[in-house]
C-alpha cells in the first residue's frame, strides 16, 4: 500500500512539473501593405518545421491582432492567409517561457498572381490549389477600367464569352452557349443569385456591381452542379463587393463620355465601436444607344417590326441603383451582415420572342448572411417591378413582379491533423412567377417552383502533393419531378506550391427556367396567321386525325390535310376579282357556282425548315439537359512573375433544351392549282360560259394558273391539341424542345506576367471545335433541327500596361473574336469576325489632391463598326472617362 501511495504522489509530482513547464506565446498584428490598415478575421496558421499540417491556428480580432498561447518551444512556419490578400509566410524559432512578437503586412492581390478565392470549392483556397478552372479580376482593375458598365471588364476573361447587344447591355457566357437571356452561366453577388426571379436572365445593367465597391470578380469555368445545384452547367460568375469592416472609407466617383454617357457614384463605409460596420452605395449612369440604321437590311427589319403604337425605336438608356450593408462582428470569426437594395434600367432588351423596351423595370433584394467559423448560412429575396416596360412587336405592356426566396446552410470541418476535410451544405429556393397573363398567359398561378438540394464535399490528402476532391449532390423539384445527383471527381497534383495539375469529372444538370416552361405569349400578327411562344411544361400533343388550320381569311379550319376545292375555289375568285380581270358580273356569275365545286386536294405536311412529314411527333415535356465534363488542368507561377493556364476539356450534353423555335407543322397543297382546273372544267359549261367569250378549258387554265400561289406556299398549319380554338386565327407555335446529344472540345490558354510594379502583361486564347450543329451531328438526320453555340470557335486578346511611380499609367488591349452564326429564337443570322483595340489612359493625382485619379478607356479605338449579336445594332468607338476621390 505504502508502494501504491508513493507511486501515486510520483505521479502527481510529475504532472505538476508538466503544468509548470513554462511555455512559449506569439502574437502580433495583420495590415495591409499599401494602406496600413488591420485586417480583422486574417486566418493565422502555424506549423511545426517540416510538417504541411497546422499545429495551432488563430484569427485576428477587429485591430487585426492575433494570439497563440501554451506554445512548445521549437522551429515553426508562420502563415497568414486572407482574402484578397497574399500569402505571407515566416520562419521562426520560439523558446520555451518567453513571447514574442511578429507582425505582419499582407500585399493585396492586386499586386500577386495568385490570390485567395471562394467560388470553386465555397470555402477559402489559394487559387493555384483550386481544382477547377479559375480566373479573377482585381479591384484595381475594377477601379482604374474606366468603362461605362461593370459587365464590360469581363471582355479580356479567357473562356468568357461577351456580346454587347446595347449601350449598358451585355450578354455573357462562358465556353460558349450564348444566348439573348444569358441564363446559362450562374452569376452570384456576394453569395447572393442575382438572376432575375421567373425569367433566370443575367442583367448585368441592375446588378449592385459598382466599380468602386467591387472587390473582385471570381470567374470559374465549367461546371459546378455538385456545389452549386441546377443551372451550372457553364460556370460561375462571383462578384464580391467590399465589407465595409475591411474597406472603411468614402469614394466618389464622377464619369461621362461618347454618347451621351454620364455616370456617378458614391460609397460611403463606416466603423462604430470597433464591431458595427455600416456601408451605403448608390449609383447611376444614363446614355444614347447606338442606332439602327435604315439603309442596313438587317436594321430596316427590326425597326419595321416595331408595332405602331410604339412610334418608334427608343434610345434612351439608363441604369441606377442603392443599397446598404451591415456588418456586426460577435467574435473574430463570427460575423452578421444584413444588406439590401434597388435597382432601375431602361434599355432595349433582346429576348427569344423579339425585343423588349425595358423601362423602369425595378429589381429589389433583401439578405441576411452568417459566417461563424467554419459555419456559412444565408437567406435572401429577390422581387421585381417591370415598371414601364413593353414588348416591341406587340402592343402589349409586361407585367412581372416575380420573387424568389432561397436559403442555404454549409458547415466544414477536418480529420485527422486536416489531412481529411469536409463540407456539408443545404440549398432551398422557391420561385413564384407573376406576370398578370402577360408572360406566362394560360399558365399563370401554376407556376410556382419549388428546389431543394444538400450536398457533401470531401477532400483528402493522400500523399503530400496529391489532394483527392470527391463531391456529391441530390437535387428535386416539384415541376420536373426528378431526383438528380451531381458528381464531382477531381485529382490535384501539387509538385510545389507554385504548380499544380489537376484532372477533373463534373456532372451537371439544368433545370430549364421558368419562362421555358410556362411562356406564353403572342409575339406578333402576320396577316392570315399569328405567332407564339409557349413553354414545354407539359407537351404539346397532336390529334389523330390533323385538321388543317387555314391562311385563308375568314375560313377557320377543315378536316384533312390539304384544301377542300371549293375553298380554293373562293379564294382564286376573290382574288381575281380584286385584280380587277374579270367585270363584276362575271365575277357574281362565278361566285354563284362555288356550290358545285366539289373535292378536296390532298395536301402535304412539312416542317417549319421544309422537310416532309409522314407523321406528326408530339412534342414531349421539357426535360432537364445533362452535362458531363472532363478537364485536364495546369496552373503554374514562375519566379512569381509568370502565371500560366492551361485547361483542355470535352464535354457531352444531352437533352439539350433548344432555343425558342417553331415546331407546329405546316400544310401545303402542291396539286390544288391541277385539281381546281380539273373542278372547274367538271363544274361549268361552254353554253353557260360563251356570253362571256370563255369556254371550259379557257376558264380552267385561268383558274389553275391563279391558283399557281395556292400551291407555292402553305395554305395553312396543324395546331396541337391544345392550343386549337375554333373562335381565333391559326397560331404558329414555338416552344422550347429538348433533343440531340452534342459532344465536343476544347481549350482555354493564359498568361499573366509582371516583371515588376511598373509592368505587366497578359495573353489568353481561347478555342473550341464546333460551335454549330446540325440536325446529322445531333443524331436526329432529317428533322431540321440545329443548334448554335451563338459564339466563336476562336477568340485571342492580350495587351499591356505600364504604371510610372510618378502615378501615370497607360494600358493597350485588343481582341479577336472570330465570326460565328447565331440562332437564338426569332433572331438567326452571321456574325462577321471583328478585332477590336482598347487604349486606357490614368493619373494618379495623389500629389495634388490625396486620393484624387482620373482614367480615361478609349474602347474600340480604332473604330470598327461590328455588330456582336444578330438583333443589335453596329457599334462603333465608345471614349469614356472617370474621376474617382476617396478618403479613409
Amino acid at each position: 500500500m505504502k508502494h501504491v501511495l508513493l507511486s501515486l504522489a510520483l505521479l502527481a509530482g510529475s504532472a505538476r512539473v508538466a503544468v509548470a513547464q513554462p511555455s512559449a506565446v506569439l502574437s502580433g498584428r495583420i495590415t495591409d501593405a499599401v494602406t496600413g490598415d488591420p485586417l480583422p478575421g486574417a486566418n493565422v496558421l502555424l506549423f511545426r518545421a517540416g510538417e504541411t499540417t497546422a499545429f495551432r491556428g488563430a484569427a485576428t480580432d477587429i485591430n487585426g491582432v492575433y494570439r497563440l498561447e501554451n506554445l512548445p518551444g521549437g522551429a515553426y512556419q508562420l502563415v497568414v492567409r486572407f482574402v484578397g490578400y497574399e500569402d505571407a509566410q515566416r520562419s521562426l524559432t520560439l523558446s520555451a517561457g518567453t513571447a514574442t512578437t511578429i507582425d505582419i503586412a499582407l500585399m493585396p492581390t492586386e499586386l500577386g498572381l495568385n490570390p485567395v478565392v471562394v467560388t470553386a470549392s465555397r470555402r477559402q483556397e489559394k487559387a493555384l490549389e483550386s481544382p477547377a478552372s479559375i480566373s479573377v479580376i482585381d479591384a484595381r482593375a475594377l477601379e482604374q477600367t474606366a468603362t461605362h458598365a461593370t459587365a464590360a471588364t469581363l471582355r479580356y476573361t479567357p473562356g468568357v464569352d461577351v456580346s454587347q447587344s446595347s449601350l449598358n447591355r451585355f450578354q455573357v457566357s462562358l465556353r460558349g452557349f450564348n444566348t439573348v437571356f444569358v441564363a446559362k452561366t450562374y452569376t452570384l453577388v456576394d453569395y447572393r443569385q442575382a438572376t432575375t426571379p421567373s425569367l433566370a436572365i443575367n442583367e448585368f445593367s441592375s446588378m449592385p456591381i459598382a466599380p468602386i465597391d467591387l472587390a473582385r470578380i471570381e470567374v470559374v469555368r465549367g461546371p459546378n452542379s455538385a456545389l452549386y445545384g441546377a443551372g451550372v452547367e457553364q460556370g460561375v460568375i462571383h462578384f464580391i463587393t467590399k465589407d465595409p469592416l475591411t474597406y472603411p472609407g468614402t469614394t466618389v466617383m464622377l464619369g461621362g463620355g461618347e454618347r451621351s454617357i454620364l455616370q456617378g457614384a458614391l460609397r460611403h463605409a463606416g466603423i462604430v465601436n470597433n464591431r458595427l460596420g455600416y456601408k451605403v452605395v448608390g449609383y447611376y449612369s444614363r446614355g444614347e444607344d447606338w442606332h439602327m440604321n435604315p439603309n442596313d437590311p438587317h436594321d430596316r427589319q427590326m425597326l419595321d417590326a416595331i408595332h405602331p403604337q410604339w412610334g418608334g425605336r427608343d434610345y434612351e438608356t439608363w441604369q441606377g441603383y442603392v443599397y446598404s450593408t451591415l456588418q456586426y462582428r460577435w467574435g473574430p470569426q463570427t460575423i452578421l451582415t444584413a444588406s439590401g437594395g434597388y435597382a432601375s434600367i431602361k434599355q432595349m432588351v433582346l429576348a427569344n420572342t423579339g425585343e423588349n423596351a425595358v423601362d423602369n423595370f425595378a429589381n429589389y433584394y433583401a439578405q441576411l448572411r452568417l459566417q461563424a467559423g467554419d459555419f456559412f448560412g444565408q437567406v435572401f429575396y429577390t422581387l421585381n417591378d417591370a415598371g414601364n416596360t413593353h414588348f416591341v412587336r406587340t402592343p402589349v405592356r409586361v407585367v412581372e413582379d416575380s420573387y424568389l426566396m432561397a436559403a442555404q446552410a454549409q458547415y466544414s470541418f477536418g480529420l485527422l491533423e486536416d489531412r481529411q476535410s469536409f463540407i456539408v451544405g443545404a440549398d432551398y429556393r422557391r420561385t413564384v412567377p407573376r406576370t398578370g397573363g402577360t408572360i406566362h398567359g394560360r399558365f399563370e398561378g401554376r407556376d410556382e417552383t419549388n428546389e431543394i438540394g444538400a450536398y457533401v464535399q470531401s477532400e483528402t490528402r493522400l500523399v503530400e502533393p496529391l489532394d483527392v476532391v470527391l463531391a456529391g449532390r441530390l437535387d428535386y423539384d416539384d415541376v420536373i419531378e426528378k431526383l438528380q445527383f451531381s458528381p464531382r471527381v477531381a485529382l490535384v497534383f501539387k509538385p510545389s506550391p507554385t504548380h499544380s495539375f489537376r484532372t477533373t469529372y463534373n456532372r451537371a444538370f439544368t433545370t430549364p427556367p421558368g419562362v421555358n416552361l410556362f411562356l406564353d405569349l403572342f409575339i406578333e400578327d402576320r396577316g392570315p396567321f399569328g405567332i407564339r411562344g409557349v413553354g414545354a411544361v407539359d407537351g404539346w400533343t397532336f390529334p389523330t386525325q390533323p385538321q388543317t388550320s387555314s391562311f385563308i381569311p375568314g375560313i377557320r379550319a377543315w378536316p384533312g390535310v390539304g384544301i377542300p376545292l371549293g375553298v380554293a375555289y373562293q379564294a382564286v375568285t376573290a382574288g381575281l376579282a380584286a385584280q380587277g380581270v374579270f367585270p363584276g358580273s362575271f365575277i357574281a356569275f362565278l361566285q354563284s357556282k362555288a356550290s358545285q365545286i366539289q373535292g378536296f386536294s390532298n395536301g402535304l405536311m412539312v416542317s417549319p425548315a421544309g422537310q416532309v412529314l409522314t407523321s406528326l411527333e408530339n412534342v414531349p415535356a421539357a426535360k432537364q439537359t445533362i452535362t458531363n465534363a472532363y478537364e485536364l488542368g495546369y496552373k503554374g507561377l514562375f519566379a512569381d512573375q509568370l502565371l500560366v493556364t492551361i485547361d483542355v476539356y470535352y464535354t457531352q450534353k444531352k437533352n439539350f433544351i433548344s432555343e425558342l423555335q417553331p415546331f407546329t407543322p405546316l400544310v401545303v397543297a402542291p396539286g390544288v392549282a391541277s385539281d381546281l382546273a380539273t373542278a372547274v372544267a367538271q363544274a361549268f359549261t361552254d353554253e353557260e360560259l360563251a356570253p362571256y367569250g370563255l369556254n371550259r378549258q379557257t376558264l380552267a387554265g385561268i383558274y389553275q394558273q391563279a391558283a399557281s400561289r395556292l400551291a407555292s406556299n402553305p395554305v395553312g398549319l396543324i395546331e396541337p391539341t391544345e392550343n386549337f380554338d375554333p373562335n381565333r386565327k391559326p397560331e404558329l407555335l414555338l416552344s422550347y424542345v429538348n433533343f440531340g446529344n452534342v459532344d465536343y472540345y476544347g481549350a482555354d490558354v493564359a498568361l499573366q506576367w509582371t516583371p515588376n510594379p511598373r509592368w505587366a502583361a497578359f495573353a489568353n486564347f481561347s478555342w473550341i471545335s464546333d460551335n454549330f450543329f446540325d440536325d446529322e451531328e445531333l443524331g436526329e438526320p432529317g428533322t431540321g433541327r440545329e443548334i448554335a453555340m451563338n459564339a466563336p470557335r476562336y477568340k485571342a486578346g492580350g495587351g499591356a500596361e505600364y504604371r510610372d511611380p510618378s502615378g501615370f499609367s497607360i494600358s493597350l488591349s485588343g481582341r479577336y473574336v472570330d465570326g460565328f452564326e447565331v440562332r437564338s429564337g426569332i433572331f438567326t443570322g452571321t456574325i462577321d469576325s471583328y478585332f477590336l483595340l482598347d487604349l486606357g489612359l490614368g493619373y494618379d493625382l495623389r500629389r495634388l489632391i490625396p486620393g484624387l485619379r482620373i482614367d480615361v478607356l478609349a474602347q474600340n479605338v480604332l473604330n470598327n463598326r461590328h455588330r456582336e449579336y444578330i438583333g443589335a445594332p453596329k457599334m462603333g468607338r465608345l471614349v469614356t472617362t472617370r474621376l474617382t476621390y476617396s478618403v479613409r
